[in-house]
């Protein structure tokens, strides 16, 4: 069963960190699989898609011409982790024949989260602008990402219609009630306003690009409230939800980055639908 929604506080409710203790041991074992994926995989490495020296993605290639290219955006709260931890994602999208860029951002506190909004949205722009260096069709971008990068995932839906779907797992949609989360706070330094506009629940997605939503069973309950906020405010994009049973907030990229994982499935059939579809 999920979380009590009503019991604790803002920590207990959005600190994935404290309620997964051996957390490090996750990101450290993600780091090792993400290492050994460069070390194998066709890729083009640290390839710069904006002005800051944290704008760059790593792409990594399929054999033969890619079906289209996956944006994959990491978590960390904003304010940690990197695109180097986040590599074992791509086998199962390029196995499929797609093109899988995983990308980077500046963190806080160093910049704003309206920054990395920015950077995400150049990025994304970026990829939709240069597919023929990788020889994968236009019209072929989508987005994933995981609690942050879910969000920024979610956030691209809301203003570039380059996006053509996304898949947010743990995702943040409404982020005011991070204003009473003192550990993201630190960090990102929400205030009302700000915590209001960069909330996609409180925008409208800029087409009819469809959403998949995912959660674990084990998640924090202001994950599950999330999960709930952004289908009732999106439900006319919402296609769907991968519930993901035994998972917590860190386990449920297993879903994703192995390639029978429930998320990495229903993402796949979600791009393939596009296939019929033609290209501008």
């Amino acid at each position: 069963m999920p979380p009590n929604p009503t019991a604790g506080d803002g920590e207990r409710r959005y600190n994935a960190r404290l309620a997964v203790p051996h957390y490090q041991d996750i990101f450290d074992g993600w780091a090792r699989a993400s290492a050994a994926v460069r070390e194998r995989a066709r890729a083009r490495l640290d390839i710069a898609c904006g002005p800051h020296a944290a704008e760059r993605l790593d792409l990594f290639l399929p054999e033969g011409r890619p079906r289209g290219t996956l944006m994959y955006i990491h978590g960390g709260y904003w304010r940690s982790l990197d695109k180097s931890d986040a590599s074992l994602v791509a086998p199962p999208f390029t196995a499929a024949g797609y093109a899988v860029a995983v990308v980077n951002y500046a963190l806080c506190p160093a910049v704003s989260v309206e920054t990395i909004v920015a950077q995400m949205r150049s990025a994304a722009a970026w990829l939709a602008a240069h597919h023929a260096q990788w020889d994968a069709p236009p019209g072929r971008l989508f987005a994933c990402g995981h609690s942050a990068g879910g969000h920024l995932a979610a956030m691209l839906l809301a203003t570039e219609p380059e996006v053509k779907a996304a898949v947010c797992i743990s995702a943040l949609y409404d982020l005011r009630p991070l204003l009473d989360v003192p550990s993201v706070m630190e960090a990102t330094r929400f205030t009302p306003h700000s915590a209001a506009v960069l909330s996609p629940a409180l925008l409208r997605p800029v087409s009819a690009a469809p959403l998949l939503t995912a959660l674990g069973s084990e998640e924090n309950a202001g994950f599950h409230e999330q999960c709930g906020i952004i289908q009732r405010q999106w439900h006319d994009v919402h296609a769907g939800h991968i519930d993901c049973p035994g998972h917590d907030h860190f386990s449920i990229l297993d879903a994703l980055t192995q390639a029978d994982g429930a998320i990495a499935i229903a993402a796949l059939r979600l791009m393939r639908s596009f296939d019929d579809t033609p290209s501008p």
